[in-house]
């Protein structure tokens, strides 16, 4: 037998319920056995991200597979077992994360000692590269690596983010920095200002002390930023838009305000302003890219300093509870992960 996480029952309008505890339960299940084409991962670490909880709380527009099931998009494992019909490229204790993992399809997530996952969805985990950093591949790194691309700020420009205190927001930092774009990086609490500079944020404006539209024109001459990474939403949307150029893009990547955003559209219409919605697995696999070529030139980054990833507390298993209170906490530091 073996230990997995299961939701039983969702908070509600995408919100924690009193009974949230009593809904996120730690059981034991038979271990998998992998099925034609699928290899058996023991999972070693995984984080608890923004994605993860909006499943546990039911956030409208993630609604996971049907009740109950195991959260976890993202881990870190080492190969158990193959089942019939696998190529046999992949052995016993070897180093994999996957892509996806099969909680988007199945239910079956990461947050759980076992599961089995279709071979050609492993990707391998370079010999250098630590296991917990390797545990947060996919949904900072990835993205990150992503959005940058996507909003393709050019050489010398400004790039506008919000949540730059996140772990996804320091990354960007570094991706920008790389290819010589500026950035200005918004953060709730000016305590978290001096951090991000010394991390190598060019601007960075504190919404409790400053104006952010105001500043980013300050900053820019007037001209606004080239475009925008938006992980709020919500109400403060209308700034951010208010903060770019005109024919500037936001790409709107996750839902920190809340499901509903409220922007001027007549601003959005005659400065023909754009708002995107950005999926990582949309890109990843855009027009028939091929995803694996983009997944390695993000170990490339890893293995070369660009990209390091920023690990906080770590919770064992049997307290995925304590695990997802901690990731809520404003200012928390490093990404919360569970182990076990």
């Amino acid at each position: 037998m073996a230990q997995q996480i299961v939701v039983q029952a969702t908070g509600k309008d995408g919100k924690l319920t009193e009974d949230f505890e009593d809904n996120l339960q730690i059981t034991k299940a038979p271990v998998p056995a992998p099925k034609d084409g699928e290899i058996l991962v023991r999972v070693l670490y995984r984080p608890v991200n923004p994605s993860d909880v909006y499943r546990v709380i039911d956030m409208p527009g993630r609604a996971p597979v049907d009740l109950p099931f195991v959260p976890g998009l993202e881990g870190y494992g080492e190969v158990e077992d193959n089942g019939p019909g696998t190529s046999g490229d992949y052995k016993k204790g070897d180093r994999v994360v996957a892509v996806p993992w099969p909680s988007r399809a199945t239910g079956q997530g990461t947050w759980q000692q076992f599961v089995a996952v279709p071979e050609d969805d492993l990707v391998r985990v370079p010999d250098a590269i630590e296991s917990k950093a390797a545990s947060q591949f996919l949904v900072n790194p990835v993205t990150a690596y992503g959005l940058v691309e996507d909003i393709a700020v050019p050489e010398g420009k400004w790039l506008l983010q919000t949540a730059a205190g996140s772990v996804l927001g320091r990354i960007v930092i570094a991706l920008a920095k790389k290819q010589g774009v500026k950035t200005i990086n918004v953060v709730r609490r000016s305590a978290q200002k001096q951090e991000l500079l010394d991390l190598g944020a060019d601007e960075v404006i504190a919404t409790d002390t400053e104006d952010l539209v105001s500043r980013v024109k300050e900053i820019t001459g007037g001209e606004g930023a080239y475009g925008a990474l938006d992980a709020i939403g919500g109400k403060a949307i209308g700034s951010v838009l208010d903060s770019i150029r005109e024919d500037g893009r936001v790409l709107l990547y996750g839902a920190l305000g809340g499901p509903e955003v409220s922007y001027n559209v007549l601003k959005v219409i005659y400065q023909a302003k754009k708002v995107e919605g950005w999926v990582l697995f949309n890109w990843l696999y855009r027009g028939g890219d091929d995803g694996k070529k983009k997944l390695q030139k993000v170990w490339d980054l890893f293995l070369d300093g660009t990209i390091q990833p920023y690990t906080g507390e770590v919770f064992p298993l049997e307290r995925a509870v304590d695990a997802v209170k901690a990731s809520l906490n404003v200012g928390r530091g490093g990404k919360v992960l569970i182990e076990g």
